[in-house]
């Protein structure tokens, strides 16, 4: 689907469709679909840990983790389509396992269906989830070759790739999205191979390579930096050091233990390799992407960082009691680190609830709701409603989906929108019903009459309107002026 011009993979929208089929328009059919995958991924990370390392403990604490990381809760409330396809990567690699040790057919064809949805519902996917399936067969080589008639039955996964692989070989729309990310689109990179020109063909081709995967490579290792992943990955907040990662702080020294626990565990060897791969394959997308760090493209890493994390805390508390300490000193380490727990996770909640739409409300398309709510209440008293969705608390962005919000918000039939939206002639319009959403040119259109202008400061030249004129400000949740409706 086009969307806002991001090409959105079709899962959550054929999903939401069927929330929309029960319950109707509302923003609960929006938010349902990631919040219930959200939360079954906590189920599924504990049935594939059960699976990977055998040990209930490890288990019940990696779902645990998993229902409270700041990332995991982040991006189902965000509903994101990225959850829902981790939810079915993990469900499809557990199905796996459960083939393996129990050699049932039955196990292998849901795991193809469930890894199939997982391709279907997020880009990146269609690269990682074959990629980390090949690692599987091949860190499960000895059983796969015993049993070479199985591997057949990944054909049913082709099957349900096809039509797939078909819209990507043939529809350029399709290969949009991924150039659009594409690790090249960096303006730093972008000056690496210019500096690396050359007149000679073969050296260019030479350089130009060079310096994209030099970059790439650099790129991809950022994204193991230790104050992204539990300092400031989420980018709640611009006080600098008082941020939140994907993780929560308090995780870092149990997933160093958790690492040297599986190093030196002496069993599950295959297992160990298997997440390794995930961890080194899961960070690919958002190592060869334009941004810096994009952790929504990394979500399948930070869950199984979750499952070693709650490794090393599980063999922390099993190596004090075997230790034999007392008991009083057992609790006391136990309280102390519950206490640090509860007040790492107070700061999380603090800093999502708190300092993210306070600091960064244009990241929240805030206040574009009510511009829209604003705009149909008045809808009847003009000609025609212009907004420029131009907006920003310190510098300027545009706004995408800002058609979406005035059509959402004034309960306008989608049939009917998909019919009518169309681009027109000036810059970045789109037109539909009476509104046109563009850029304000304050030279020509204040020359209008009978229209409702919405645009902020950084497109109107607010103190030379007359103030009878401004019949409403919208502001940030800080206060400051986001946008102002100007009666013509």
């Amino acid at each position: 689907f086009i969307s806002v011009n991001d090409y959105k993979s079709p899962f959550y929208t054929y999903i939401s469709s069927f929330f929309y089929l029960i319950f109707g328009g509302g923003e609960l059919t929006i938010r349902l679909p990631a919040a219930i995958f959200g939360s079954l991924i906590i189920l599924a990370v504990y049935s594939l840990t059960l699976k990977l390392l055998e040990n209930e403990n490890v288990a019940l604490m990696s779902s645990f983790l998993t229902a409270v990381s700041p990332f995991e809760i982040f991006f189902s409330r965000k509903s994101f389509e990225n959850v829902i396809g981790i939810f079915f990567m993990l469900a499809g690699f557990t199905l796996l396992l459960l083939y393996v040790r129990k050699k049932s057919t039955k196990f292998i064809l849901l795991s193809n269906f469930s890894l199939g949805i997982a391709i279907y519902t997020y880009y990146s996917h269609v690269i990682i989830v074959p990629l980390l399936l090949m690692m599987f067969i091949w860190i499960y080589r000895e059983f796969f070759l015993k049993n070479l008639r199985q591997i057949l039955h990944f054909g049913l996964l082709l099957i349900l790739l096809c039509p797939l692989l078909i819209i990507i070989m043939s529809n350029p729309a399709s290969r949009y999205r991924s150039s659009d990310v594409f690790v090249i689109q960096d303006i730093n990179l972008g000056r690496n191979i210019d500096s690396a020109k050359s007149t000679n063909q073969f050296i260019n081709f030479f350089a130009r390579n060079k310096a994209i995967f030099d970059f790439s490579f650099n790129r991809y290792l950022e994204q193991f930096n230790f104050a992204f992943i539990f300092g400031n990955g989420l980018d709640f907040t611009d006080q600098g050091l008082l941020d939140m990662g994907p993780l929560l702080l308090m995780q870092f020294p149990f997933l160093i233990l958790g690492t040297v626990y599986l190093v030196k565990l002496k069993n599950h060897t295959k297992e160990k390799k298997f997440i390794l791969a995930w961890i080194i394959l899961g960070m690919l997308p958002s190592g060869l992407t334009f941004e810096q760090h994009s952790p929504h493209r990394s979500i399948m890493v930070f869950t199984m960082l979750n499952i070693i994390s709650a490794a090393g805390l599980v063999f922390f508390f099993d190596y004090l009691r075997s230790v034999n300490i007392r008991i009083l000193t057992y609790r006391f380490i136990l309280t102390i680190s519950i206490a640090v727990f509860s007040v790492n996770y107070l700061y999380f909640i603090h800093m999502y609830f708190v300092n993210f739409p306070f600091e960064k409300s244009q990241y929240l398309h805030y206040p574009f709701k009510q511009v829209a709510k604003f705009a149909w209440k008045h809808h009847d008293e003009f000609d025609q409603i212009i907004f420029d969705p131009l907006f920003g608390e310190i510098a300027p962005v545009v706004g995408t989906a800002a058609h979406y919000y005035l059509a959402y918000y004034g309960g306008y039939p989608p049939a009917k929108f998909q019919k009518e939206h169309k681009g027109g002639s000036k810059e970045r319009e789109m037109l539909f019903d009476k509104f046109s959403i563009r850029k304000i040119d304050w030279r020509e259109d204040r020359n209008l009459r009978n229209v409702l202008l919405i645009g902020s400061p950084w497109s109107l030249p607010i103190e030379t309107i007359d103030k009878s004129e401004i019949i409403n400000t919208f502001y940030f949740y800080n206060h400051k002026e986001a946008f102002y409706a100007v009666k013509l």
